[in-house]
């Protein structure tokens, strides 16, 4: 808004409305006097130039930005602990600590199956595979297996500023009221571990709501928390006992998993190996699925062209061919309430 205000124009003007009886020469001391008063006016149009950006959710970051967000009631995310299943040959009593590559989980939980939260908050609770082996931090008598399971609440590192925008966006885009649309995704993206909601209005008969569900890394949502957000939301069908209108039969559910098999032949120079392009390649994959799931603005497609360019960006390869995905040399389109996996990699050379 203030570009005009530069250093240049602005000593420029002060020269021209100087009497011409006064020498504003480059060698002059008018012309130093007016260059450095310029240079600090100048620095003030910058400030006030970012000032404004700061004001607007869209120009904004870091603190102001929430500042912006928190009058609709949206703040960051802080970083949650993932929650893990854990499988033992024997019953472990709760605050126990485990250890795998020095990060601990303690038991939380172990009457409805063993639970276990990462002592480290983020993601790295969420990164070793299901049963990875646990050390415990002191002996257990009797215990011989102890196993990382399945992820129940997926770890998070701190809301970026990205995300926030997007969820204040949303807020303003649908205003929660009356139990609309808005409101239920308002509802269960507070519960902690939810990636991203779709809401289906009279989808078994008149009021009738579906909510589907992925978790925070945009995979299928495990059963605890799906039961979770069913009890929140309507624990007694139609009886108006959770946050749900009284009147509404809601049912709950996990997105359905679709696994994404990709066979290819793949061309590579001597600064590769076939075993480092398909780690590369699998978690490319991964990432691109995740930006394409469950997202409302986004064609739930997986598209063969975009699956094929991501062996283009790894290091070393030269070219693909014979590229199948599912076993189809076409793009793969997923239902509503499906959310693409990574399934099995094949790759030839």
């Amino acid at each position: 808004m203030f570009e005009e205000y530069t250093f240049e124009n602005i000593l420029q003007e002060m020269i021209d409305e100087t009497d011409p009886s006064f020498d504003v020469s480059e060698i002059s001391p008018l012309y130093a006097s007016y260059a450095k008063s310029a240079a600090q006016v100048a620095k003030l149009y910058r400030f006030l130039d970012r000032v404004l950006e700061l004001s607007f959710a869209s120009t904004s970051e870091g603190e102001y930005l929430e500042k912006r967000t928190s009058e609709m009631g949206v703040y960051y995310k802080d970083a949650v602990a993932a929650i893990r299943r854990g499988e033992f040959n024997i019953p472990v009593p709760i605050g126990s600590r485990f250890f795998v590559e020095d990060v601990y989980f303690v038991v939380i939980e172990n009457e409805n199956g063993i639970q276990l939260q990462c002592e480290t908050e983020g993601t790295i609770g969420n990164k070793f595979p299901v049963g990875t082996e646990l050390m415990p931090s002191e002996t257990i008598n009797g215990l011989e297996t102890a196993l990382l399971g399945e992820i129940i609440i997926p770890g998070r590192e701190k809301e970026d500023e990205e995300s926030l925008f997007v969820r204040y966006q949303d807020k303003v885009a649908e205003p929660a009221t009356s139990g609309n649309i808005g409101h239920y995704k308002e509802w269960v993206r507070e519960f902690e571990g939810v990636g991203a909601v779709k809401v289906f209005p009279n989808w078994d008969g008149p009021d009738t709501v579906k909510v589907v569900i992925v978790n925070s890394e945009f995979m299928p949502a495990s059963e605890e928390l799906v039961q979770s957000i069913q009890v929140a939301l309507d624990p007694v069908p139609g009886q108006g006992e959770g946050l749900a209108p009284i009147g509404s039969f809601v049912t709950v559910e996990s997105a359905k998993p679709v696994f994404i098999n990709v066979v290819a032949t793949i061309e590579i120079n001597s600064s590769t190996t076939i075993e480092v392009v398909k780690e590369q390649f699998q978690q490319a994959l991964a990432d691109h699925l995740k930006s394409i799931a469950f997202k409302e603005e986004t064609e739930p497609i997986v598209r063969q062209r975009v699956i094929g360019s991501l062996f283009l960006i790894i290091p070393g390869v030269i070219d693909y061919s014979t590229l199948l995905i599912n076993g189809q040399a076409t793009n793969i389109i997923l239902r509503e309430s499906e959310v693409p996996v990574v399934g099995q990699v094949t790759l030839n050379v």
